[in-house]
């Protein structure tokens, strides 16, 4: 090739580069977490293999570079602001972390320089329930969440982060679950609801724009739907937090799913992928944005995916399963917020159970139960206006009620279900500490495609209420994670188990807060704060962002890709 050929070659690769160095110092200005080291790299070395044959081509290189150089001095050096960081992990467990201690590195080292303990869950084991009950301490009697289908209203006592408002300090909560609809704070920060959100709200607004990803993707653009173009989503994507290294995953996931068409189980995990990068990039961001006190960030993943692949994770421990990629964005996650404490900061590890293989005696363990006939019947036959939820993990259903006056009519009524023999269909059982609870179970788990078609519930066909499925391989089990780092922490420690009562007060005590009499638990490691009469009190009065027309319920798509529920959304006034 000629030299004038290849001076022309080398501006024009020169000058596309210079463009795009332009894009990206743009959008490191409007976020300066937007450039990071390997897009620095690339830049570096592309200036040094090209240019040099041409002065032109040499000069635009320069500039690039320039901008690259220019892009990754504002990125923030100083460690954040927040004193406590919560990270939640959903149904993390000690099962997966201890095996893959090379792979997560992160983990291992908070083993090492932290104290750890198994955290004991409670029954009944549905996530919402026991992430209310870290947060507040109390146990489900008393604060009143009892399925899926409530909202952060329906809460009757205060969880930490109105504890912390109350005390003064600015909070920084990333989906914890049950925070929909969100509030503002009156002492600052953010507030972005978790994958139960119906719709978009945040606080402040303009962090609606992950929701609205979020959704669309979900609901594949149907009632929440991304009503802007595909470049105008990114660009308020980088103006709230997200990086080139995300944005590039993104695109190169479009390519994939375009050219490829990856299988189901691709798509799900890669799914649950980009949601943890954005997520991980926007609470960071903002955490430097809003100089939060208290920030809390809840990864859902290791739960999602565990439940739909267990079965492959226990088949090969050690491959590259969907359940081992969520423990390492976990663990990644994890390593972003380490990487931004600051020396006196604190950090709690927490998860609301464990994990395990699906159990039971059907098809090769294979059935599950169904949830809406079952609703449907309840609601029929108990009084009206009476709230109740019906929810199910795994072989397992529990009839939640918001009065345990119901108690003795959700047990007759769930009796009357019998099967063609008139035997009873359910095995009902008293859920300890939960008396506004009855656990459910088949009374015989011998579900065979022949007795689908043949047998009968209260007179319906017994296909309206339980199913042959593969779907589902994982479940939950009592033992869940805690871990604590941070002054106060010894090293290496192990302890004995935590229960799930103890961590709002540790909460609390690690955030320098007082804790209330009326929490049974204690502080695990942290020295507590005289404890004040109750909290209770703090959340008369709370500015709830309005809600509107679309926030009738909860995100019932999203209960469905797990399993949680099925069929047709609950009847209209019930919970």
């Amino acid at each position: 090739m000629s030299r004038s050929r290849w001076s022309v070659l080398f501006r024009a690769v020169a000058a596309a580069w210079l463009a795009a160095s332009s894009v990206v110092l743009v959008g490191s200005w409007i976020n300066p977490f937007f450039f990071d080291l390997p897009a620095l790299l690339i830049v570096l070395v592309l200036t040094g293999v090209l240019g040099h044959r041409d002065r032109w081509a040499r000069r635009l290189h320069l500039a690039a570079a320039a901008f690259a150089l220019i892009a990754v001095a504002r990125v923030p050096r100083s460690p954040a602001s927040p004193m406590l960081f919560v990270l939640g992990v959903d149904g993390g467990t000690f099962e997966v972390i201890d095996r893959h201690s090379d792979a997560l590195p992160n983990f291992t080292k908070l083993r090492a320089e932290g104290t750890r303990a198994v955290l004991h869950s409670q029954e009944p084991m549905f996530s919402p329930l026991l992430w209310t009950t870290i947060a507040s301490g109390r146990t489900p009697d008393e604060h009143g969440i009892r399925g899926f289908h409530v909202h952060a209203d329906d809460c009757k006592v205060a969880r930490f982060w109105d504890v912390a408002e109350a005390q003064g300090q600015a909070v920084g909560l990333y989906k914890w679950l049950v925070d929909y609809p969100p509030r503002s704070f009156r002492t600052g920060g953010f507030w972005v609801p978790s994958w139960l959100a119906p719709d978009v709200q945040t606080w402040p607004a303009s962090l609606s724009v992950v929701k609205e990803v979020e959704l669309s993707k979900r609901l594949r653009r149907k009632q929440v739907a991304a009503k802007d173009a595909a470049p105008v989503l990114a660009f308020k994507l980088v103006q709230v937090g997200v990086r080139l290294s995300t944005m590039l995953r993104v695109v190169s996931w479009s390519l994939e799913e375009r050219l490829v068409h990856p299988d189901t189980v691709r798509v799900n995990a890669a799914m649950q992928e980009l949601r943890g990068w954005i997520d991980r990039d926007v609470f960071i961001a903002n955490v430097y944005t809003t100089r939060p006190a208290l920030a809390s960030f809840t990864y859902y993943a290791t739960d999602g995916l565990a439940h739909l692949y267990w079965d492959r994770y226990a088949a090969n421990p050690d491959g590259d399963t969907p359940v081992l990629g969520a423990y390492r964005q976990a663990d990644s996650v994890l390593g972003s917020i380490r990487a931004i404490m600051r020396p006196e900061a604190r950090l709690i590890v927490v998860s609301d159970h464990g994990f395990k293989a699906m159990d039971g005696t059907g098809l090769a363990g294979q059935f599950a139960p169904l949830t809406e006939a079952l609703r449907a019947r309840l609601d029929a036959l108990l009084p009206a206006a009476a709230p109740f939820d019906v929810m199910k993990v795994g072989h397992k259903l529990t009839v939640g009620f918001a009065d345990a006056s119901l108690r003795d009519a959700v047990r007759t009524a769930i009796g009357a279900l019998v099967d063609a023999e008139g035997a009873p269909f359910y095995r009902v059982e008293d859920i300890e500490g939960s008396a506004a609870s009855l656990g459910l179970t088949l009374a015989d788990e011998q579900i065979t495609a022949e007795r689908l078609s043949a047998d009968t519930v209260g007179g319906e066909p017994i296909s309206a209420y339980v199913t042959l499925t593969d779907a589902y391989s994982g479940t939950h089990k009592y033992n869940g994670i805690f871990y604590a780092y941070g002054p106060g922490v010894t090293a290496g420690v192990e302890l004995p188990e935590v229960p799930l009562l103890d961590a709002a007060p540790t909460i609390l005590a690690a955030a320098g807060l007082p804790a209330a009499r009326n929490m049974p638990g204690k502080s695990q490691i942290f020295a507590e704060l005289p404890r004040v009469d109750s909290w209770d009190g703090l959340i008369a009065g709370l500015p709830w962002l309005d809600v509107g027309s679309t926030g009738a319920g909860v995100n019932d798509d999203a209960l469905r890709a797990i399993g949680y529920i099925d069929g047709a959304a609950p009847v209209p006034g019930k919970p």
